[in-house]
């Protein structure tokens, strides 16, 4: 288990070191990628060179379960709801309360005789035909490699060994280094330590024969990060699963967020909406939403997920369209508006009752002092300092509700100055803008 630091010392760190990190000052060096890169102050991804704001999708089914047309009417969706990358596995095994001989739905298996040394090229020709059709569409695959629920294909068919994982990782960086539109996931959904040597052998094959085209990170179980591997030269961004404890999401981030080396931080699986396997249920649009506002605000990006989506439950064309996704469309248009990779976690912002666990506020302010935005998770009353953004001498205040994109303008106060704002009645979490430079007009 990664050691969380606690929320009111990482204030400070984040207060003190801001300035420093922003100058790239302590980030790893970023290899050459020839599709997604990392900014140089180690914060967050580029795409041709301009910022690229993640926002992920769970369809880990993909390869395997869905048909060619399904997949085309499924990328289609999402990229129109503002989705840019979508998280899938190659050895597709299921997950809790479903279980699947691991076949495409044309009955192939990944490999021969479960044997990474022996790649079945029908399966993988379609997961070329998947590279390239998301290529098209402009959507990046991030890709788990070997895992499986629970880690089964290690510990239980005895699939991935040292014996057989840099040979698999160099026929992999071979097959795709060309490919734009890869990001590798290496693991098994386990504790990080888990079968370390594996994934380190895996991760050395992939880049002796991609040359670094790629960025690679690790999938660890609920309640662990990717964290575990800072100083690993091959882990580009820290990955997070959080599982049921959702609420231990900006912890999470935030604690990744001051690691160092300094690298992006996704919180890359929470709780999927209606998943019916977390002993918190239910897992409802407020909760994902929760789930993204606290992940962006704390300094990380996130990915979305839906039950029907990964498992492809019988009414997965309809779940497309369920709130907790239309509503992630809403939060990416928002932030699109200002300069979110200038944005730094600040709880300062709170002059009290930042609350905690699932009734946890969290704040970001630009670095220039300039903007923030405020997440008020549940019905609250709270004081903020003005004073955070005090770039110009008013400051205009805008309240949205995050379940249907609503504004509503509070009024222009004096930036040196504490006003206090409170959730309005007929919402279940707010969005508080606070804008001294018409950032969101």
């Amino acid at each position: 288990m990664i050691r969380l630091i606690k929320l009111p010392v990482l204030a400070l760190l984040i207060l003190v070191m801001s300035v420093l990190i922003e100058k790239g000052i302590f980030s790893a060096e970023a290899p050459s990628q020839r599709g997604l890169s990392i900014s140089k102050n180690g914060r967050y991804f580029l795409q041709d060179g301009k910022p690229f704001f993640w926002l992920g999708d769970s369809a880990w089914s993909l390869f395997s379960l869905y048909t060619k047309d399904e997949i085309t009417y499924y990328l289609d969706h999402r990229k129109q709801q503002g989705f840019n990358v979508i998280q899938v596995m190659i050895p597709f095994n299921g997950g809790p309360g479903l279980k699947t001989a691991g076949t495409d739905v044309e009955g192939n298996l990944p490999f021969h005789d479960w044997d990474p040394r022996k790649p079945n090229e029908n399966y993988f020709k379609k997961v070329d035909w998947v590279v390239k059709k998301a290529e098209q569409k402009g959507i990046v695959l991030y890709v788990l490699a070997m895992g499986g629920s629970g880690g089964s294909f290690v510990r239980v068919k005895k699939v991935f060994t040292r014996e057989n994982a840099r040979g698999y990782g160099e026929w992999l960086g071979r097959r795709y280094k060309d490919a734009t539109n890869i990001i590798w996931m290496n693991g098994f959904d386990l504790a990080p330590w888990s079968f370390q040597e594996v994934a380190e052998d895996f991760a050395e094959g992939l880049r002796s024969t991609d040359n670094g085209a790629h960025l690679v990170s690790y999938a660890p179980a609920g309640g662990f990060s990717s964290s575990y591997f800072q100083d690993a030269k091959w882990v580009s961004f820290n990955h997070i699963q959080t599982w049921s404890d959702y609420w231990r999401a900006p912890a999470f981030v935030l604690s990744d967020y001051c690691q160092l080396p300094v690298k992006p931080v996704v919180m890359a699986e929470g709780a999927y909406e209606a998943g019916p396997e977390y002993p918190s249920r239910p897992i409802t649009p407020y909760v994902v939403r929760k789930e993204a506002y606290w992940s962006y605000l704390s300094g990380g990006f996130h990915t979305y997920g839906h039950n029907d989506i990964w498992r492809k439950n019988p009414s997965w064309r309809e779940s497309l369209e369920s709130p907790g996704a239309k509503q992630m469309t809403i939060l990416k248009k928002l932030l699109e508006t200002c300069k979110w990779w200038q944005l730094v976690p600040d709880q300062s912002l709170f002059v009290q009752n930042a609350s905690s666990d699932k009734t946890f506020n969290s704040a970001a302010r630009s670095t220039e002092s300039d903007f923030a935005i405020v997440y008020l998770s549940s019905q609250t009353s709270v004081p903020i300092d003005l004073r955070r953004v005090a770039r110009t001498d008013r400051v205009t205040v805008t309240v949205m509700n995050p379940a249907t994109g609503a504004k509503e303008d509070l009024g222009n106060f004096p930036s040196h100055s504490t006003q206090t704002f409170a959730t309005p009645a007929d919402s279940e979490d707010a969005v508080l803008l606070l804008d001294a430079k018409a950032t969101f007009r």
